[in-house]
């Protein structure tokens, strides 16, 4: 095996980090750098590779707890109230007391975030109840697989 002398420490190739513009990056360390955050640089096998990194439409670069990246500039939040009563992003409430498969929440486009989405559907249980089946699926996480929470009304 090759070893190397990282920071004083003998360690494998493949654990050696960077240091790099007057910092110390670990091994598969990925970072968001300069002001605008206008590169992503990654630390393998005692190297630092940098691309070209831009933030979305909708985000700014910041640094938080430490870490530089891009963050949303604003927030929102939808909700379900009851049977057939949902509050929208936009603050509307929007009521369909029928049968349905609604799309609650999804990442749309291209995207650097993690691509997901979040469905509701209301499937009939005799006469006059429905069960909701809440699910919350994550893109290369559980493929194949979703989380789900069952409730009747």
């Amino acid at each position: 095996l090759d070893h190397y002398n990282c920071g004083g420490v003998c360690v494998p190739h493949a654990d050696c980090g960077c240091s790099f513009e007057g910092r110390y990056y670990r091994s598969g360390q990925t970072v968001i750098l300069d002001e605008d955050c206008g590169r992503r640089c990654r630390c393998s096998y005692g190297s630092m590779t940098c691309s070209p990194h831009s933030c979305g439409q909708h985000e700014s670069c910041r640094v938080e707890d430490g870490e530089r990246g891009c963050t949303p500039n604003s927030f929102a939040t939808c909700w379900i109230r009851g049977p057939g009563s949902y509050d929208t992003f936009d603050g509307l409430i929007y009521q369909y007391p029928g049968a349905c498969r609604l799309t609650l929440a999804n990442v749309m486009g291209s995207s650097n975030h993690s691509h997901f989405m979040v469905t509701l559907e209301k499937v009939p249980k005799g006469l006059e109840s429905f069960s909701n089946v809440l699910k919350f699926e994550l893109a290369n996480w559980f493929p194949g697989r979703s989380l789900r929470r069952t409730e009747s009304s």
